[in-house]
């Protein structure tokens, strides 16, 4: 299959899809109206990423919560390459027909080659992720999709550093194993996926990206050739070269704070860094080689740009005072004190925080922290701070004031907590 022209190749493409959007009708009417318009059934679920496993005949519809308690998402079992287009064209329609869409709602698409139809049934499980990241043209999907770029959800994938503070990249041989790059889901695309042979594509979203029915439809095409052609030509070429310098030259303040602490005031000049609230620079060196990989994770994957960053030795943990992380990805065991945060966060406390469409699991918040449009999995809730427009699931504990969303499952104290138009599914009063 090495000579296939690009419409042999796309007929080898099978496509899944998730839509996100607000519906003016209810979960059971949504899903009714779509199935007599799509053909399908569809399983109405009450919990957001639930087990149910969507079939070419059978999606589901579920809360999605990254956009609030009302936001929806309908999943669709991954389908051949033209019924999937008739798909995307008939939901984006209904959609705009009869419901909307805003900058916390996107489309993501899921995207495979069909195993009967292929030679190499698992090109993708076994890609070359570095090798894609190298070849994707990225630059072109913002274009289209500008409020895309800063987005915690879609995150670029052109973030590359070494792996070693050492290794110097001569700009000619390429070894993928002397880089980072990205992994997770929460970045342009979810290269977690390729373990099940398949790729999530997450750049498509914000208002009214269901009027764009065309321009999805072309980066359908565009995305499913150039995943193709990299699993396809998998030696790296002059041009990736070429591109694995220039991302690498864009990064080279993080690589020059990893191999020296005193860099981060210069590069970054509303960042200030301590080890137990003192500046000495005897000190700081005598711990930098033990936290520098968790503090310049605030970095890489929070996109710290403002913020006093502190070592408490005493605890072991890494603190931040008055600072603004935007763009988060699996941050985990930090403290924040009155930030702005923005991501996923893992174990985490908060102080006085302002903390917006997160994804947030096993975390503290304390001293009148504000929550809104999150998910707060197995979290501690104190009396002090107020959740809005949320969705609360997991073993925790909520003693603070709810305004809208839902509270799925946990305890909450009786004595404190205070529900406001909130739809409580499963609770505990302690």
């Amino acid at each position: 299959m090495n000579n296939l022209n690009d419409i042999d190749i796309l007929k080898n493409c099978l496509c899944g899809v998730e839509f996100e959007f607000y519906s003016n009708f209810s979960a059971e009417e949504t899903a009714k109206q779509l199935a007599k318009l799509l053909g399908k059934k569809i399983q109405v679920e009450i919990k957001a990423h639930s087990d149910f496993e969507v079939t070419q005949d059978e999606f589901k519809i579920e809360p999605d919560m990254s956009g609030g308690a009302k936001l929806l998402e309908l999943v669709t079992g991954a389908l051949p390459y033209v019924a999937a287009r008739l798909m995307i064209i008939d939901v984006c329609k209904w959609i705009d027909d009869n419901g909307y869409t805003n900058d916390r709602s996107s489309i993501h698409l899921n995207l495979s080659f069909d195993k009967s139809k292929i030679e190499n049934k698992y090109r993708i499980s076994k890609m070359n992720v570095l090798k894609f990241i190298l070849d994707f043209n990225e630059e072109q999907v913002f274009k289209f999709f500008p409020k895309r770029e800063n987005s915690a959800y879609a995150k670029s994938i052109k973030f590359i550093l070494p792996k070693d503070d050492t290794y110097f990249f001569d700009g000619h041989h390429i070894n993928q194993q002397n880089f980072i790059y990205p992994d997770t889901k929460y970045y342009g695309v979810n290269f977690d996926k390729r373990h099940k042979n398949y790729l999530e594509f997450r750049y498509i979203g914000g208002k009214d990206w269901q009027k764009k029915t065309t321009t999805i439809l072309y980066f359908v095409d565009q995305f499913l050739l150039q995943v193709w052609k990299s699993t396809e030509n998998t030696e790296f070429n002059s041009l990736n070269a070429i591109e694995l310098k220039k991302i690498i030259s864009s990064n080279q303040r993080i690589i020059d704070a990893r191999k020296d602490w005193k860099t981060i005031k210069h590069n970054w000049k509303d960042v200030k860094f301590t080890v137990d609230l003192k500046d000495d620079p005897r000190i700081i060196d005598i711990y930098w080689p033990s936290v520098k990989d968790r503090v310049m994770r605030l970095f890489t994957f929070g996109d710290l740009s403002k913020g006093h960053i502190n070592y408490d030795s005493d605890t072991g943990r890494i603190q931040v005072a008055n600072g603004r992380l935007e763009y988060c990805v699996d941050l985990r065991h930090y403290e924040f004190i009155n930030s702005f945060l923005r991501g996923e966060f893992t174990e985490c406390d908060m102080y006085g925080c302002d903390v917006n469409g997160s994804d947030i699991h096993y975390c503290n918040f304390y001293s009148s922290t504000q929550i809104n449009g999150s998910k707060l999995d197995g979290s501690y809730v104190h009396g002090s701070c107020v959740a809005t427009d949320s969705y609360v699931y997991g073993k925790g504990v909520f003693k603070g004031t709810m305004n809208g969303g839902i509270f799925r499952e946990g305890s909450y104290d009786k004595k404190l907590a205070k529900f406001n138009d909130v739809e409580i599914v499963k609770s505990k009063a302690i």
